[in-house]
């Protein structure tokens, strides 16, 4: 009896994840995942110059995930306004932390590859 209801109520927790994750104001935001850096002293040039294009495809995402971010807010201020209420502070504080968060990440990654490729360069001299 007790297993039963323990694995009904796992049921429940499970089914009812994707319903929660989907109500979050910004599930329409993407969050990019920040490429791995080759090590410059031992990596070939074709994996520098890929290094190279990840970092501006991540950085191009950012800048999607971060206007997604931007217009969640203000869609739901506008809603807000409209119904004569205020935007829930911290609903708004914590969609401006993950966009500071993302932009913290793409100023980490862009030291990163700028170490990746003054190693690489240090290791190939020309």
């Amino acid at each position: 009896m007790i297993r039963r209801l323990c694995l009904s109520a796992a049921a429940l927790v499970m089914l009812a994840a994707p319903a929660i994750a989907a109500d979050a104001p910004d599930a329409v935001c993407k969050e990019p995942a920040a490429p791995t850096m080759p090590d410059g002293r031992t990596a070939p040039a074709k994996d520098i110059v890929a290094a190279a294009a990840a970092v501006k495809a991540f950085v191009a995402d950012s800048d999607v995930y971060q206007e997604c971010l931007k217009e969640v807010i203000d869609k739901m201020q506008t809603a807000a306004k409209a119904e004569k209420k205020e935007m829930d502070p911290k609903v708004k504080a914590a969609l401006e932390m993950k966009g500071d968060a993302n932009q913290a990440k793409k100023e980490e990654l862009g030291q990163r590859y700028a170490i990746t490729a003054a190693a690489y360069r240090q290791a190939h001299p020309r």
